[in-house]
């Protein structure tokens, strides 16, 4: 009987990990938007909580409306062969074959090429929407006839995005000031203000513009792009050219703000105004026609290495963006695409962690799909753009011999391939367009 206490110390420190087991789990939203006779792949990894053990299995499945190409152990291509065909998406345990979760969704299916008339829409994110994702599918194709981009930062003839690298929804929820910080004019302040960003950021522009600013990723990345919105400002003062009372801008050499009341600039300080989302005064300020798409691409910068993360701040933010959106376009669409939850792996130049990053994308994603799916009444949509990525092969491979020796000294042949790039999975940027343009496509006539 001595031991018997020593049992029960044991047994409760087990008892903790036995009453909440570790499971595989899936998570998929109520609609995917597919193009009509354009093949999309779903991807197995972005929609699995991939914990261990690691032996259950995702498989898919539809009705007489879905078309498979293939379905391998981690990706089935599918053709949408009419609107509202059902897909299944199933969790298998890897012991006993039992189905252990079903989810089914409907696909929404367009036309591709079709329409007339022009549509307007705006895609607003971090380094996938600066790298230009949606390119191929929404630039080069034809998919989406007719469509003008609206934004700041110029990505083909007459086409624009408002696409910052590196950027969170905590970046665009602060005042733009430095010369090497990307302007945005969402956060404004409230009343009859406007405000332009800094001085000292748009004369790194104009220099950038004319190749004479420092060689190398900066100030190119962040200032590069803007070269039409730049024209508004004086080129060796970045001074607004012709201001209007209740005009704003920074300057970052003297390290305050400066107020054009008709007649002069005076000095201001930040704790006199009061900042907050102006979709509005944005669209006002730059001539922008109203978009009917709002496409949000954000999420990676604020939580792949978070993945303890309270999301109630990021929801707030959101919902703010979208009041002012919907505020200045009530009969818009406000789209929340779904991002990566494939962070590729765990041999990969810059040393992440990307198995501790796939668990905490999927939070996320499962999050989105808990708090956002099923408001399309209320104009809130919700995108799966990730489901489209592969965690094994939409990233480059290093070809840095130095990385990719098996180690340091060896002179046999055989080379380790490395990741690199992440968390940009370059390979399937072009099919994380296609949900993008299916959804113009479907919902270009509807009301």
């Amino acid at each position: 009987m001595k031991g018997f206490p020593l049992l029960l110390a044991l047994l409760s420190l087990c008892l903790p990990a036995m009453a909440h087991p570790t499971s595989n789990d899936i998570c998929l939203p109520q609609e995917l938007y597919l193009l009509k006779g354009v093949p999309f792949d779903l991807f197995a990894q972005p929609i699995l909580r991939r914990w261990r053990p690691y032996d259950d299995f995702v498989r898919f499945s539809g009705d007489q409306g879905v078309r498979f190409l293939r379905r391998l152990s981690q990706v089935a291509t599918v053709e949408g062969l009419q609107d509202g065909a059902e897909l299944t998406v199933s969790l298998v345990n890897g012991e006993e074959f039992e189905e252990i979760k079903r989810l089914s969704c409907l696909l929404r299916v367009a036309v591709p090429g079709e329409g007339e008339g022009e549509v307007y829409a705006q895609i607003l994110g971090d380094s996938y929407t600066h790298g230009q994702f949606f390119r191929h599918a929404l630039l080069e194709k034809g998919y989406v006839p007719g469509l003008k981009l609206v934004g700041l930062r110029k990505c083909g003839e007459g086409q624009y995005d408002e696409g910052r690298g590196g950027w969170s929804l905590h970046t665009y929820f602060s005042i733009p000031r430095g010369e090497n910080f990307a302007y945005h004019g969402f956060y404004q302040p409230q009343g009859e203000y406007r405000y332009y960003g800094d001085r000292a950021f748009w004369r790194q522009v104009w220099r950038v513009a004319r190749g004479t600013a420092p060689k190398g990723f900066e100030p190119q990345y962040s200032c590069g792009r803007f070269q039409e919105a730049a024209l508004r400002f004086e080129e060796a003062t970045g001074t607004l050219l012709h201001p209007r009372k209740g005009d704003l801008q920074y300057e970052s050499a003297e390290k305050r703000f400066l107020l054009f009341d008709g007649s002069r600039w005076v000095p201001r300080e930040e704790r006199e105004f009061t900042w907050a989302p102006d979709y509005g005064k944005y669209l006002e300020m730059w001539d922008l026609p109203a978009p009917r798409f709002l496409f949000v691409m954000l999420g990676v910068n604020d939580f792949r290495n978070d993945y303890t993360a309270d999301f109630q701040q990021w929801d707030e933010r959101i919902q703010a963006l979208e009041r002012s959106y919907h505020q200045a376009v009530p009969d818009g669409l406000f789209v929340l695409c779904i991002p990566c939850s494939t962070m590729g792996s765990l041999d990969n130049a810059a040393g992440d962690f990307t198995v501790k990053q796939n668990a905490a994308m999927w939070r996320f994603r499962n999050h989105l799909i808990q708090r956002f799916d099923g408001r399309q009444q209320e104009g809130v949509h919700l995108l799966d753009t990730g489901i489209g990525v592969s965690n094994d092969f939409g990233y480059p491979r290093e070809g840095n011999e130095e990385k990719t020796l098996p180690f340091q000294g060896y002179t046999g042949q055989e080379r380790l391939e490395v990741q690199m790039g992440n968390p940009h999975p370059y390979a399937n940027y072009n099919t994380m367009g296609i949900p993008l343009a299916a959804f113009l496509q479907y919902h270009r006539t509807r009301k």
